[in-house]
């Protein structure tokens, strides 16, 4: 397999060649280059298929022998990251139909490796019950806001299908109003059904993939590159099987960036509506305002004000925008203020647990937090601060660069994540689509080059690193799971960016002493 995938590679990049550095369409190389990229792409999807055969296998049981997941997840991530090599190592298709024949077999093999899986109820996690009781409740007229799943109150409600698979029974919910939406509409075409729930969020999943292919074209990117998500076994695991909300989020947010760039009327306050529903159902995408408001433009500094004239001007035309943002988290979460959403159902548990999955900031603020007494008080103004400052650094950083929306939205979702009180696979599915217009592999390059491009690819790297470790999260906070292995699914790709950048920074220091030096009297 491994000559396969290599020798599609060599093929696509050593065949004959066109003007523009393409395989000539009708050369004997261009098509064998494609014949044998597809076949290898049809292997990698076979082999893909017995590592997902084996994880719906072992999924009941693994909990108390962890190593039976850890093969079958290993592999699946060996096969992503061959393919992902394969696309990102070889040129598209010359031609157009060529092109679109490969798209077609990559999202077509997509769909097949999401279809192994969609059958099986969900085992590795029981999230998705939760999805199908809490409408139920609605429905009937019940907080779930309010009651619990084991509330005596309900005991006439519960069924033998979906009640006995919930978790944390005895906490209401955890999802905001936009979330029970969702929830009440795919209640309404099928009650109390598990798979109905699948379905939706298989249909934002390839929604997902729709608005990433629209991204790519605008960049004017390969095509192909969608398979950095649609390949990923983190979407076909926690969307297609484990039926995870996340993903309907991710979809209205990629929706917001889309709409955002429109120039038809009201298109803005249309973006403002999609990221207000996004925020409704996760509470994380309201970070990325900071990512979809137009800057200013600049003014000249001898100009009385310009600071405030410039945020004023700022201000004027977002307007739009930010006025249809609240109105729509007002109008959310107004049918709820009397169904006890005040009370934050199960959210304050949920900060408040520590399991040692948090993000890596938070990681380091707890441990600040300890030795300043252990206050939980103490450590909810330490995350506050840094949320407050990470984001400032991302606005400033935008500021000083012509960063796209989609760039400042990853790095936003890099924030989140480093202070997530817990850190779940599913969580970091909503990377992929902007890792697909930003990862890129190291090559071998003339040195200078090679130091730009490095610079350049390190942090979307280290973030595809960081997506690629953390289904092995399953396998560490697994009964008698190695825990301590965790941090590394953040150390390590962070020290791919210290090196990328701390060895630019100690040259150019270097060189900044020596000129000093030289500048010096003698």
């Amino acid at each position: 397999m491994a000559r396969l995938v290599l020798a599609a590679g060599a093929e696509a990049r050593a065949g004959d060649t066109d003007d523009n550095g393409g395989a000539q369409p009708g050369s004997a190389s261009h098509w064998s280059s494609l014949a044998l990229r597809a076949l290898a792409y049809i292997l990698l999807a076979v082999l893909a298929l017995v590592g997902y055969r084996r994880v719906l296998a072992v999924a009941g049981a693994y909990a108390g022998e962890p190593m039976l997941l850890l093969w079958p997840l290993a592999l699946l991530t060996a096969l992503y990251v061959a393919a992902v090599w394969l696309v990102l190592r070889t040129r598209p298709a010359a031609s157009r139909a060529a092109r679109l024949a490969e798209l077609g077999l990559l999202l077509a093999l997509g769909v097949v490796l999401r279809g192994a899986v969609f059958g099986t109820a969900p085992d590795l996690s029981h999230d998705a019950y939760r999805y199908a009781w809490d409408p139920y409740l609605l429905a009937h007229g019940v907080s779930p806001y309010l009651h619990t799943p084991s509330d005596p109150a309900l005991l006439p409600l519960r069924d033998g299908v979906i009640w006995p698979q919930l978790n944390w029974r005895t906490s209401p919910t955890i999802y905001p109003p936009g979330a029970q939406a969702f929830f009440l509409l795919v209640y309404l075409v099928a009650p109390l059904n598990i798979f109905a729930a699948k379905a939706a969020m298989v249909l934002c999943d390839a929604g997902v993939a729709l608005l990433a292919l629209v991204l790519l074209r605008r960049r004017r990117l390969d095509a192909r590159r969608v398979l950095i998500y649609w390949w990923s076994p983190l979407p076909v695991l926690e969307f297609a099987l484990n039926g995870h909300l996340d993903v309907v989020a991710i979809l209205l947010t990629l929706a917001a960036l889309v709409v955002a760039e429109q120039r038809w009327r009201g298109a803005r306050a249309a973006a403002g509506v999609l990221l207000g529903v996004a925020t409704l159902t996760k509470l994380y995408p309201l970070l990325f305002v900071l990512a979809l408001v137009r800057p200013a433009p600049p003014l000249a500094d001898g100009q009385p004000h310009a600071r405030w004239r410039r945020a004023t001007l700022s201000l004027r035309q977002n307007a739009d925008f930010l006025a249809a943002l609240m109105g729509t988290l007002v109008a959310g979460y107004l049918p709820f203020a009397g169904a006890g959403l005040s009370s934050t159902g199960f959210l304050g548990t949920y900060l408040s647990q520590r399991f040692g999955d948090q993000g890596i900031v938070s990681q380091v603020l707890a441990a600040l937090a300890g030795l300043m007494g252990g206050s939980t008080v103490t450590l909810a103004l330490l995350q506050l601060a840094a949320l407050a400052g990470l984001c400032a650094a991302v606005v400033w950083w935008r500021g000083r660069r012509p960063l796209r929306p989609e760039a400042g939205m990853l790095a936003l979702s890099a924030v989140w994540l480093a202070l997530s009180p817990h850190l779940y696979p599913w969580y970091v599915a909503a990377l992929l689509p902007l890792l697909a217009l930003y990862l890129r592999l190291p090559r071998r390059t003339p040195a200078r080059a090679r130091e730009a491009g490095h610079r350049a690819s390190a942090p979307a790297l280290a973030l595809w690193l960081f997506v690629l470790a953390l289904p092995f999260s399953y396998v560490v906070f697994a009964p008698g799971g190695p825990r301590g292995l965790f941090s590394l699914s953040s150390l390590v790709p962070l020290a791919l960016v210290a090196i990328a950048y701390g060895s630019t920074l100690a040259r150019r220091l270097a060189l900044a002493s020596r000129r000093i030096i030289a500048a010096l009297p003698a």
